[in-house]
């Protein structure tokens, strides 16, 4: 989108029922609503780079996208506007290594919803396979990251690698999700937490209504690790999460 000029304009850009192999849609600080609609995806990655600008909104639904990549959809020096949201709705994302990854997810003010997919990957070989990657999460100012209501088959359903900061009433939540976790090298976990985590500032923390099979619920890499928390309202929950065999931490 850089060569795009629209100054205090929205971009819309709708990609409705087609067959990508490989695409890169890089924001250029514009205000843009981009749509991935009844689309196939079935080599290469779709990858969002850039920064795109306050209250933009990325679309993708009803596609299928499948490739032999290590990600489907890739998220790299991506910088989300102020109250910019991002939906993944209804999909089909299968790739090696990650279905979904976020390099780093800075949000302020939006949110990211990720709801009804099917997201699976195939490699177990390194142990941080997941069908939602977050390197390094960092939700403030009401900002929100929901996963809601997907099939998950992989090593990990998501992993959080780097620091992850929730503050000023942000929103981390897992619900509702059927994890199918894939075992061949490690133990497969529905939510993987590899790096700090603080949660301040009336934010909360949400793994609720989850079916687990075979899988752990939580699991923290190192014993020393500490979920740290502060501030009046602040709140974790881990509620109704349903597991078949596994241990539940």
């Amino acid at each position: 989108l850089w060569s795009l000029d629209a100054p205090q304009q929205t971009l819309n850009i709708t990609l409705l029922q087609c067959v990508l192999m490989g695409l890169s849609i890089r924001g250029s600080g514009e205000r843009a609503h981009v749509n991935v609609k009844s689309s196939m995806l079935d080599s290469g990655e779709l990858e969002f780079e850039g920064d795109f600008g306050a209250s933009s909104q990325i679309l993708v639904v009803g596609s299928r996208l499948v490739t032999k990549s290590d990600h489907a959809i890739l998220f790299v020096r991506f910088t989300f506007g102020a109250n910019m949201t991002l939906l993944l709705l209804d999909n089909h994302i299968e790739a090696n290594s990650y279905a979904v990854h976020f390099s780093i997810a800075v949000v302020d003010g939006g949110g990211i919803i990720v709801k009804g997919n099917t997201l699976s990957t195939r490699e177990d070989d390194d142990g941080v396979e997941a069908s939602v990657c977050v390197n390094a999460l960092d939700l403030r100012n009401d900002g929100y990251f929901d996963v809601e209501n997907n099939t998950m088959s992989s090593v990990n359903g998501v992993i959080l690698l780097g620091d992850t900061t929730v503050s000023s009433s942000g929103l981390l939540r897992v619900a509702d999700c059927t994890f199918i976790g894939r075992k061949k090298y490690f133990d497969p976990t529905l939510v993987y937490l590899s790096g700090s985590v603080r949660f301040e500032g009336g934010a909360q923390w949400r793994v609720e209504g989850n079916s687990v099979g075979a899988a752990s619920v939580l699991t923290i890499q190192y014993s020393w690790q500490k979920i740290r928390l502060s501030g009046s309202g602040t709140t974790v929950a881990l509620a109704h999460n349903r597991q078949l065999k596994g241990s539940a931490l």
